[in-house]
Parts: structure tokens; C-alpha cells; sequence
């Protein structure tokens, strides 16, 4: 990030460098001390939750207590770090249940997640998943009924731009319906999956999703989330790329 001349970071929260159950405290001092020495930011604290075996919509009772500890313990080692947003999802519904059923979890995992960051003053960044990954909050009414449900001034909603692509949303569609957005994933999509890709790799209109962004007066983060296997050997060019064209387009 330093060498892209990039200042504010999202972290991911997982293995190797943090995960909060192995090694937390060691693990954030030495990130915290890192990070300081670079004079670098972190906006946003993003603990794995799609591929790590936690869902807050789990039917299970137990598993979705544990769901709810994980975020908790996530929440604090966010603050811990020096920053006051975390994002989290609706997680995924078991398809042998009712979505209604799902829904009623999540909205009431969330809304426990919501009271401990009020306490804390946490903002939490609620954002929609792609259908291949939960049927639960995959656009913007969603996004909107979770936030009205729960009406918690922590909770608020964000736009992740592959997800938006995936239902033929615009980010004027999120404004439109919700008061204030937190946060931003600004990739590239080839609009059939869930790859995240470099800009200008797919065929998003990511030049017009800046527009949309500068004519509502979003003054918030974007993330460059590109990842892919295409993207493994090299990272840093993607990312590279990614920012070069972002100049380009005059930000």
C-alpha cells in the first residue's frame, strides 16, 4: 500500500497475519506497530465471514451464538486498532428453512451486534452479498428493510459494486433509498459471477459509479477488493492498475 501511495486501508481480518482467535493481542500490536510506521490509516476492519464456519443467520442456535461472539471479538480488536468501522454481512440462510425464518436470525444477530457498537461507538457497514454467496441481503431493499428493521444509528449501509451489478442496481439506486452510505467496494465484474476484478478487466461502468458517487456528495472510502486466482501470482500489478486508472479518471 505504501508503495501505491495509498494511505487508508481496509483490513481483512483472517490467517496468517490476524486472526482474533490465534495470537490476537501479539498479532494486533505488531499490525498496529506496522501500520504507525508508515503513517498509514485503517478505515475499515473486515473479519472473514464467508468462508470461516460463522453465520449469523445459522439456524442453529449455538453456532450462531458463536457467530455473534466472533463479531463481538472482532469489533473490539477493530477498536483496538484505532478504527471505528467494522464490516459485517447478513451471512447465508439454511435452504432447508423458511428465508423468512433466516431473515428473523440475522436481523436479530445484527441487531445484538449494533447494541455493543452503539456502547463503543463503532459504525458498522452492513453490506450486500452476491446471490452465489447468501439469499439473504443481495440489494439495496434488502439492505434497506435490515437497516429500517433494526433502527440502530451504528448500522449503516454500503455498496459493494459486484453485488450492485449482479441485480442491475446503480449506486443512485442505494441513494435514493437510504440516508447515508459508509463505505464502498469499487471493482471491476464480468456481470455473469462473483469475480472481483481490476478495473477495466470487466464490463462495469466504474467511471459512471464514481460520477454517481461525486454528484451525491460521498465523501466516504472506497476499497479497491480485487481478488481472484488470475490475481494470486501477482496482486500488487492488479492493484497497481487499478489505482493508475483511478488517477487517470482525475481522483
Amino acid at each position: 500500500m505504501k508503495r501505491l501511495d495509498i494511505e487508508n486501508l481496509e483490513l481483512w481480518a483472517g490467517e496468517p497475519h490476524l486472526f482474533v482467535y490465534r495470537n490476537a493481542l501479539g498479532n494486533i500490536r505488531t499490525i498496529k506497530k506496522e501500520i504507525a510506521s508508515r503513517n498509514l490509516k485503517i478505515v475499515c476492519y473486515t473479519p472473514e465471514q464467508c468462508v470461516y464456519p460463522y453465520n449469523l443467520a445459522a439456524s442453529d442456535s449455538h453456532w450462531r451464538r458463536v457467530s455473534i461472539d466472533y463479531f463481538i471479538d472482532n469489533l473490539y480488536a477493530a477498536l483496538a486498532l484505532g478504527t471505528d468501522k467494522m464490516l459485517i454481512t447478513s451471512g447465508i440462510g439454511d435452504f432447508s428453512v423458511a428465508q423468512e425464518e433466516s431473515w428473523k436470525y440475522a436481523s436479530n444477530s445484527i441487531y445484538q451486534l449494533s447494541k455493543v457498537a452503539e456502547k463503543e461507538g463503532m459504525t458498522l457497514a452492513l453490506e450486500p452479498l452476491t446471490r452465489f454467496e447468501s439469499n439473504l441481503v443481495t440489494d439495496f431493499k434488502g439492505l434497506k428493510k435490515m437497516i429500517e428493521q433494526i433502527q440502530s444509528p451504528s448500522l449503516k449501509g454500503m455498496i459493494d459494486s459486484v453485488a450492485m451489478q449482479l441485480v442491475g442496481e446503480t449506486p443512485d439506486d442505494y441513494f435514493s433509498l437510504l440516508p447515508e452510505l459508509s463505505h464502498f467496494h469499487l471493482i471491476d465484474g464480468d456481470g455473469r459471477s462473483d469475480a472481483h476484478l481490476s478495473l477495466d478487466d470487466g464490463v462495469q461502468d466504474w467511471r459512471g459509479h464514481l460520477n454517481s458517487l461525486q454528484d451525491h456528495g460521498y465523501e466516504g472510502i472506497c476499497t479497491l477488493e480485487v481478488m481472484g486466482s488470475e490475481y494470486y501470482q501477482d496482486p500488487q500489478a492488479a492493484l497497481m492498475n487499478s489505482v493508475k486508472k483511478i488517477k487517470e479518471f482525475g481522483i
